[in-house]
């Protein structure tokens, strides 16, 4: 330890380690009184105000894949893990009952077909009869009752016929409705992707895993839609992070933000803001808007249910004059520190409250000194106009007086290490 001595002040320089700025310590003796101050150092860096949020991940795209008929699963094709295509058979259901119902309908039409082509034997016939009798009555070769009559079985065959084409586009219809059934016990993949296991929510804090189907299993479609698996595309992943109603208003969609999952807390993955859902959700009290956004998964290391810690970029400045938060007068006062007041701003005398002040180390003395701040996070500020980089500032911290404040303003110092 050194000593200076002076005609009315005594100096003590001591080497600082580890401050709570890791800045340079300072000594300041007023009286009998010696207090201890920390110092911080202007200097260049990137800034960035963020908004964080919690977040899971989903699929970009999924599909759970369901028997649209009643069954029995007789095959299943695929198992959690498989890589599927898009029009894949899948699995199988017994098609027993529903290839019967086809066949019936194909068999009615064939019947009704062939009664049309007896009617229209008979239409024939008909039409002919009617001719030769509206000739002879006439010539009154035959009776004006033989000529309706014959007129009559003439309409009569016509109408048959036209009531046996009708049924026929009717037992049609049902052909086609039956032979969709029966083409629904063959399931195909309508996405690709890989098959998983089903979950009661897509995501979120509550959900459960569900069981994949297995074959022998009776599938009833009249209680609950049943579901064998889940096909999910993860080539590329959802985000939906829950960002607070207080943050909410600091988003705008095409906004800068980035990501870490639990499992690779130093792999920051960048993206950009697609969309904030209207509809909120209720959390403990608490409302919530989901924002969402897409980012490329080739390696299929982001996996459905991760959870991850989201920032959204507000604002950011590169190359920035950047200090401590600390630093800030208006933060030392807060924190219960006694700092001298800014300086006056404008012509009227008036303090401009968008700036800011910070003691500054000039010439062996703190001088409270205007400065234009920027961006601000958590711990950190730019600095805009008012100290250059180099500048030491002075940080005091709760319970203490700064240089300057109060009785006798600055006094001596000396630097340590």
């Amino acid at each position: 330890m050194v000593r200076w001595r002076s005609r009315r002040y005594h100096y003590i320089a001591i080497v600082a380690s580890g401050l709570t700025i890791g800045g340079i310590g300072y000594w300041w003796t007023q009286g009998s009184a010696t207090v201890r101050y920390d110092t911080t150092e202007v200097e260049r860096g990137d800034i960035e105000e963020t908004v964080s949020a919690l977040g899971v991940m989903v699929p970009s795209q999924y599909v759970d894949i369901g028997a649209q008929v009643e069954g029995q699963l007789i095959k299943l094709l695929v198992a959690p893990g498989n890589q599927v295509q898009e029009g894949q058979l899948v699995a199988e259901l017994d098609p027993t009952q529903y290839a019967a119902q086809v066949a019936e309908d194909q068999a009615e039409i064939v019947d009704l077909q062939a009664q049309v082509n007896a009617w229209e034997a008979k239409l024939a016939l008909a039409a002919w009869i009617n001719s030769a009798n509206q000739t002879l009555v006439r010539t009154q070769s035959t009776s004006q009752q033989t000529a309706r009559q014959s007129e009559a079985d003439a309409k009569v065959a016509k109408a048959t016929i036209e009531s046996l084409k009708a049924q026929i586009e009717k037992t049609q219809n049902v052909l086609k409705y039956d032979q969709a059934q029966l083409d629904r016990t063959s399931i195909h993949s309508p996405i690709s992707g890989v098959v998983a296991s089903p979950t009661t929510s897509a995501y979120g804090t509550t959900w459960s895993k569900m069981d994949v189907a297995h074959p022998g299993q009776i599938l009833n479609n009249k209680q609950t839609a049943p579901i064998l698996f889940r096909v999910a595309d993860i080539d590329r992943m959802m985000v939906r992070a829950q960002v607070s109603e207080a943050d909410v208003a600091k988003l705008t969609p095409g906004m800068r933000v980035y990501f870490t999952t639990l499992g690779r807390p130093d792999h920051r993955i960048e993206a950009k803001l697609a969309s904030i859902e209207v509809t909120p959700e209720l959390i403990n009290g608490a409302i919530f808007y989901d924002a969402d956004f897409e980012v490329s998964n080739p390696d299929h290391q982001l996996l459905p249910q991760m959870s991850v810690q989201v920032s959204f970029v507000v604002a950011q400045a590169k190359d920035a004059l950047v200090v401590p938060l600390a630093a800030l007068l208006s933060t030392q006062r807060q924190n219960g520190a006694t700092v001298p007041p800014c300086p006056k701003q404008g012509r009227d005398g008036t303090e401009d409250k968008s700036s800011d002040c910070v003691l500054v180390l000039q010439n062996s003395r703190p001088q409270a000194r205007a400065v234009t701040v920027g961006v601000k996070n958590d711990t950190s500020v730019q600095v805009i106009s008012g100290v250059e980089a180099g500048d030491e500032l002075v940080v005091a911290t709760a319970g203490e007086k700064a240089p300057g404040a109060g009785n006798g303003g600055g006094n001596g110092r000396h630097r340590g290490g």
